[in-house]
């Protein structure tokens, strides 16, 4: 019933950010946030999931990197790729989470050792009429708009947003987001 409820409160997050996105009602205001700090409470906040399946999480990010970036939007990418990163990896696994500055952008990317993803629907994860779900590796259930919400709120920041993938091997999503105000 937890994890239940769990999935729901998660689908009803996302369908109400989607929503709010879609009809202008979000509002983008950027501002300077530091890229770790955004990731290491988006951990803390997903500690219990990630304690349950005893993943190790290794974060490898500056303290000093900083994006200019609407905080509530990135908030959310960064909590949905970790979810999935989560959901993905099985029992013991591991979860890695880097930043590295390129030009005047910032690349972040969240790996895991999990299942990964086939090639033929790793084209399909961003396209909403695709709806691609996929069970993770303790049964965990998803919508398949999490991802869709990911790409619409990175590309609103300036940024893009791919997936690197193997089956059976893990996936990496990368994102990029400006380091200072166009």
């Amino acid at each position: 019933m937890n994890q239940a409820s769990k999935q729901l409160y998660n689908l009803l997050e996302n369908l109400l950010q989607w929503s709010r996105a879609q009809t202008g009602r979000i509002t983008y205001e950027p501002q300077f946030i530091s890229v770790k700090k955004m990731v290491d409470e988006t951990i803390d906040a997903l500690m219990i999931n990630i304690e349950n399946k005893s993943i190790k999480v290794r974060v490898n990010i500056d303290d000093k990197t900083v994006a200019y970036v609407d905080e509530n939007m990135i908030r959310t990418v960064i909590r949905n790729l970790l979810r999935n990163a989560i959901k993905f990896t099985h029992h013991e696994g591991f979860i890695s989470m880097r930043c590295k500055q390129i030009a005047d952008l910032i690349e972040l990317s969240v790996t895991d050792n999990g299942v990964g993803i086939k090639k033929d629907d790793q084209e399909k994860l961003f396209i909403i009429d695709q709806h691609l779900t996929t069970e993770g590796t303790s049964s965990e259930k998803g919508t398949g708009l999490g991802l869709i919400l990911c790409k619409e709120f990175v590309e609103k920041n300036g940024g893009k947003i791919w997936v690197e993938s193997e089956l059976n091997k893990g996936a990496s999503f990368i994102i990029t987001l400006p380091r200072k105000a166009n």
